[in-house]
């Protein structure tokens, strides 16, 4: 006996991260590092059914699963999604985690999309309790890209980034809302505009409202490295201000590893009293010098855990 659950049924029973939407009998989202949680009972398999609409001159998407903390494991969407559950009680985490710069996730439909869950057995969703939710506004660093090497997608490892792994050493839920290349200058990539553009967008088409977080960081910068600190200093200025007039909870500023813009986010920061998490010496190993590898991640993530710890203690 196999139990079917809809996509909204899916989204009734899991608590979703980053930004989710239930369309055309799907449950998707055009990011890279979204978040399915929900806890399973009564069934001893899981079978996930994913619309794998990546570009058509480009690699396959990728998706990872992990149970009850265990080591994540990837699945490309051409394949069949099987996940063994071993306990009577399971959490389930189901994490987007390959794409790449060609999808077109702003005007088309190249994101990822669940379409439907099977459950062995006689098996149930159970929505997790709530806890509070720190929101990451960034690009490809935060999102995961390039972590395991140079492939587009199957090198990508939002599971491992340090947003990834810094999620396993707090205990309170990280969301990311991240585009490949972003910048408050600089489009991203899919299409994808500035980030000003973005933040109250879920694609092109459709509208996404302000969501109570606890907190939300800002992670932007590094990509606008090749314009100039007083026009970089305009748009980032324009982007917090649009920020914070959207978003009610408490704001924090993030520099970039590269330590791009660094004295212009610190001074924006002091303008709208915003603190801000600073990172240098957090990372010391890259792919490419500017996104961490799996080193670096390892390097990076207690320092981010704590940092946010902190700031939302203090706000709390």
């Amino acid at each position: 006996m196999t139990k079917l659950f809809t996509p909204t049924e899916v989204a009734e029973g899991s608590l979703l991260l980053g930004r989710w939407q239930l369309q055309n009998d799907e449950l998707y989202t055009p990011l890279l590092g979204g978040v399915i949680k929900t806890t399973v009972t009564g069934s001893d398999q899981l079978t996930l059914t994913v619309a794998n609409r990546h570009h058509p001159l480009m690699p396959s998407h990728y998706w990872a699963v992990r149970v009850n903390h265990t080591a994540w494991r990837r699945y490309s969407a051409a394949l069949p999604i099987e996940v063994a559950l071993p306990a009577e009680r399971n959490l389930v985490e189901i994490m987007t985690a390959g794409n790449t710069d060609l999808d077109d996730v702003w005007s088309g439909n190249q994101g990822f999309a669940l379409t439907k869950l099977e459950l062995k057995g006689a098996g149930r969703l159970i929505k997790p309790s709530p806890r509070p939710v720190v929101a990451i506004y960034g690009d490809s660093i935060t999102a995961g890209c390039w972590v395991n090497g140079y492939g587009a997608s199957s090198d990508y490892r939002p599971e491992q980034n340090f947003v990834g792994l810094a999620q396993d050493k707090i205990d309170f839920n990280l969301a990311r809302v991240a585009y490949s290349a972003a910048g408050v200058l600089r489009p991203a990539t899919g299409g994808v505009p500035v980030a000003i553009d973005w933040l109250d967008q879920f694609n092109a088409q459709t509208p996404w409202p302000p969501h109570p977080v606890s907190l939300s960081v800002i992670n932007l910068g590094v990509n606008d490295r090749h314009f100039s600190e007083a026009d970089f200093a305009t748009a980032y200025e324009q982007y917090v201000t649009a920020f914070l007039k959207r978003q009610t909870g408490p704001v924090a500023l993030m520099i970039p590893f590269a330590q791009s813009m660094a004295n212009v986010i610190r001074a924006t920061a002091q303008h709208h009293q915003l603190p801000v998490i600073e990172t240098a010496g957090w990372c010391a190993s890259f792919t490419d010098g500017l996104h961490p590898d799996l080193t670096g991640a390892q390097q990076a993530a207690p320092r981010f855990a704590k940092a946010l710890t902190r700031l939302l203690n203090e706000r709390m």
